[in-house]
């Protein structure tokens, strides 16, 4: 009997400003960007458990990297374990694709594994639940479209969510990103 796949996807809203120019400049591709956790005085803030993750998903052939530079960004260890898991930024440079959401997943999973410690069982790991919160950024010929979606269950449900809501001909009729968002060209950050 199949388990039934159980969460919630809903738009993110965001604009250019609300993205590091490092991800609304970068070339498009595979590469996935990891959002940082908040920002306090124009300082990028991840995790601490975060820094060893980019070299353990870049390890697993994940295209993966910081979206902020070394220089604009700080690790805090003040969280537990629950806030930790519960929301994962990440940002690409494309569409969303069935590769780009393995990445996500296996990014999602990594960070779960490394906050609730290597002793966890797979079992908890995949019952955890996480919020993933997908940006992507589409440039065209004459505009920049930037699309959010968040999706929040158990880590094991969300590949089938993701992969739900992808295929919703619903979300190809997103609105484009709102007229007074800035174009890469003209973001500072």
């Amino acid at each position: 009997m199949a388990e039934e796949t159980t969460g919630a996807v809903t738009r993110w809203d965001l604009s250019a400003s609300d993205l590091p120019a490092t991800v609304l400049n970068a070339a498009a591709g595979g590469r996935v960007f990891l959002l940082p956790d908040s920002y306090v005085d124009g300082m990028a803030l991840y995790r601490d458990d975060v820094a060893g993750l980019i070299k353990t998903l870049r390890h697993r052939g994940v295209d993966i990297d910081f979206a902020c530079g070394r220089e604009d960004r700080r690790y805090l260890s003040e969280y537990g374990a629950s806030e930790v898991v519960a929301t994962i930024g990440i940002a690409v440079a494309t569409t969303l694709t069935t590769d780009l959401v393995k990445s996500i997943v296996l990014t999602a999973w990594q960070r779960a594994r490394s906050s609730l410690g290597p002793g966890c069982p797979d079992e908890e790991v995949g019952e955890a639940c996480v919020t993933v919160k997908a940006a992507e950024i589409v440039r065209g010929e004459n505009e920049t479209v930037i699309r959010g979606l968040e999706v929040t269950g158990r880590l094991a449900d969300i590949e089938n969510l993701i992969q739900a809501a992808l295929s919703d001909p619903a979300r190809a009729e997103l609105p484009l990103a709102e007229p007074d968002s800035a174009a890469p060209e003209d973001t500072a950050r």
